[in-house]
């Protein structure tokens, strides 16, 4: 496993980069990324290009023995560039603009702004083509983050009419799928077609779901751009990577189409707290997931952030047990993020290694000694991700459809996937993500959140992995739109209909003080719904549970359908986890999806996969600041290898602790 640290010479007198490489050489660090933030100095005026600091501090970290992820910078422009092309500042849906001052807070479209990015690529790729210390390259930094990560402008509106004309080929096409007679909204010119800026009865739904397809396909095509000049220099074996603060963060970016664009996926990792553990396991589990193979942390959390509510330092054994929560999903680098903490700008207070002056304390004790652990351990997990036996299916198409068509219910795709990852997490479940379309046959069970669309193509692909053995279960609202976002020809769950087995013959969205409820058993376990329910029909389908009120009180609201080998349930309301975890538990009846009965709200446990002669490994982490017992099994040795313990009945994890179990 390799360790780095985000360092910016540029932030301190040169005469102290000696003094920090000899520190992190001490400490076995590997790796320092540079340069994301440094435009100004690169290109401290237009044209004048000034790369010999930024040389010796390369050279400086190189004569200590580390290398240097060197990532291009332009997620921060310099001011001159603003004042040349104040244009170049993205413009929101109202059609303000945001200010200069601050970082990624450009038009990506903008014609100006793509020159001058593509020269100070060129240009810093040339000037480290051959360089032997760069071990690789991260395209500019936290792509799509923040309230700018979507632009209105003129520009774009430019760029997204070029690109519908290349999805559509002819705008007879366009206004047949979108259905622009509506509102006599069609089109005779593509220079007709807007942007989706705010209207006072909104935007054309068909449009705003292209234009959030559009968003993403920008993004995608900024990396490839930068990826291939770097590689025009540096050569086609240069390693280029993005680190994306994750799914939750920038839902608007279409993570499985960035990651075709990268050799290999990276994420910022900031837990923060124990609050959000389930942030930071399923962003880990996702980025992973990306490629299904092990993957990068570009910036892991080193001291208390600036995140809202979450600002309070990291307590004894956090950062040691934070940075064994990535490695244990597949995490093979890990860059903490600071070397140390700045003493100016608007990130003073979200801390380093070391203190702004330099000072190291007790956070740098941890994370030396964690350091050196993962140095002497990686070798006992390295090559052995974590076994996942559920794979949740993230469709983004659905996502950005549902954003655009909401149903008047307020359902949060994005809320509902954390949901369900946390759910099957508290009851010991290990999870994949997978787009449609991804081979399915590792998986004992599928979850697929509110397929808002859903093709004839993924239908059957549910179909044949049912048939074959597999599990699924579908929330609504399910297959009421086209991939054009228009409504189905048939009644939902439309193509889902024949696997599923009931049709939706209306839906119902509660006014603010109504209820409902979903009964179990007969009653016997009863569950509030959210506001919006399905009204449905069996077409082959049997009732597991049905409405408590309302005018369909007894009629189906959750249903199971068997289909050759598998099963597929369908929950036809919004519910809450409670109600989640009990259908769970019953779709997992057949005993193939392992839950782990250590695993607990706070305890976290992630088995990794091992050839059938090899040993059980599995990460038990314990995210409490309190101990907790786990009871061991009895029919087998269980060796705790960080310390190598052999153990017997039980184990005790101290408040923070993590034990690698080998049974």
């Amino acid at each position: 496993m390799k360790i780095g640290v985000a360092y910016y010479p540029e932030h301190w007198p040169e005469e102290r980069w000696a003094v920090d490489a000899r520190m992190m050489a001490r400490m076995k660090i590997d790796v320092a990324r540079v340069g994301e933030f440094a435009w100004s100095r690169l290109e401290p005026r237009r044209e004048r290009f000034d790369m010999d600091w930024l040389q010796r501090a390369v050279q400086v970290l190189a004569d200590h023995g580390l290398k240097v992820i060197l990532c291009t910078p332009t997620a921060a422009p310099p001011p001159w560039l603003f004042q040349r092309h104040p244009t170049i500042l993205p413009q929101r849906a109202d059609g303000r603009r945001w200010y200069a001052g601050s970082r990624r807070h450009v038009c990506l479209s903008h014609p100006a702004y793509q020159k001058y990015a593509r020269r100070i690529v060129s240009e810093l790729a040339g000037c480290f083509d051959a360089n032997p210390h760069v071990y690789a390259w991260q395209v500019d930094n936290e792509l799509g983050l923040g309230g700018s990560g979507v632009c209105y402008c003129s520009e774009c509106e430019q760029a997204f009419r070029k690109w519908l004309k290349r999805c559509y080929g002819t705008l007879e096409r366009l206004n047949t799928q979108w259905g622009t007679a509506f509102w006599s909204q069609g089109f005779a010119d593509w220079h007709e077609i807007p942007a989706p800026r705010e209207t006072p009865a909104g935007s054309h739904p068909s449009l705003l779901l292209d234009y959030k397809r559009f968003v993403s396909a920008q993004y995608r095509m900024f990396v490839e751009e930068q990826r291939d000049l770097i590689r025009q220099h540096a050569g086609e074996e240069a390693v280029v990577t993005t680190n994306s603060p994750g799914p939750l963060a920038v839902p608007h970016i279409n993570l499985f189409s960035l990651a075709t664009a990268q050799d290999v996926t990276a994420l910022d990792n900031y837990p923060a707290d124990a609050s959000r553990l389930e942030v930071a396991a399923l962003q880990l589990d996702l980025v992973r997931s990306l490629k299904r193979k092990p993957f990068w942390v570009l910036e892991q959390q080193a001291g208390a952030t600036i995140i809202p509510g979450h600002a309070a330092q990291p307590r004894p054994g956090q950062l040691r047990l934070w940075s064994y929560q990535a490695a244990s999903r597949g995490a093979e680098l890990m860059v903490y993020f600071r070397w140390r903490t700045c003493a100016f700008g608007q990130e003073m207070h979200w801390y380093g290694m070391l203190d702004s002056n330099g000072t190291p304390r007790r956070r740098f004790e941890e994370l030396r000694g964690t350091i050196a652990e993962l140095k002497e351990h990686a070798g006992l997990w390295e090559g052995r991700l974590p076994e996942a036996d559920v794979a949740i299916m993230l469709d983004y198409d659905s996502a950005w459809a549902l954003e655009a068509t909401p149903l008047g219910a307020e359902l949060d795709y994005f809320g509902l996937l954390h949901t369900f990852y946390s759910v099957l997490r508290r009851i010991g479940a290990q999870a994949d993500f997978v787009q449609p379309g991804a081979e399915l046959s590792d998986y004992a069970a599928l979850i697929v959140p509110m397929p808002f669309i859903c093709t004839d193509e993924l239908a059957r692909q549910l179909e044949t992995y049912t048939h074959q053995g597999g599990r699924v279960l579908v929330t609504a609202p399910a297959g009421y739109k086209t991939p054009a976002n228009t409504a189905s020809g048939v009644s939902p769950p439309g193509e889902l209909t024949r696997l599923l087995g009931v049709e939706i013959v209306e839906y119902d969205v509660l006014n603010p003080g109504a209820v409902n409820s979903i009964e179990l058993e007969g009653g016997a376990q009863s569950f509030p719904t959210g506001r919006f329910c399905s009204v449905m029909q069996l077409r082959g389908a049997r009732t597991l549970g049905t409405y408590g009120a309302q005018f369909y009180a007894g009629s189906p609201a959750v249903t199971a359908r068997t289909e050759g080998k598998g099963e597929a349930f369908f929950v036809g309301a919004a519910c809450g986890p409670e109600c989640y975890e009990t259908l769970l538990r019953q779709l997992f009846e057949d005993g193939r999806v392992r839950l782990w009965e250590w695993a607990s709200p706070s305890v976290e446990v992630v088995p990794l996969k091992g050839a059938p002669e090899e040993p059980r490994l599995t990460f038990v982490l314990n995210h409490s600041g309190e101990p907790v017992t786990l009871a061991l099994p009895q029919e087998a040795p269980v060796t705790e290898l960080l310390t190598n313990r052999h153990c017997q009945d039980s184990l005790t994890l101290g408040g923070y602790e993590v034990a690698l179990l080998k049974f």
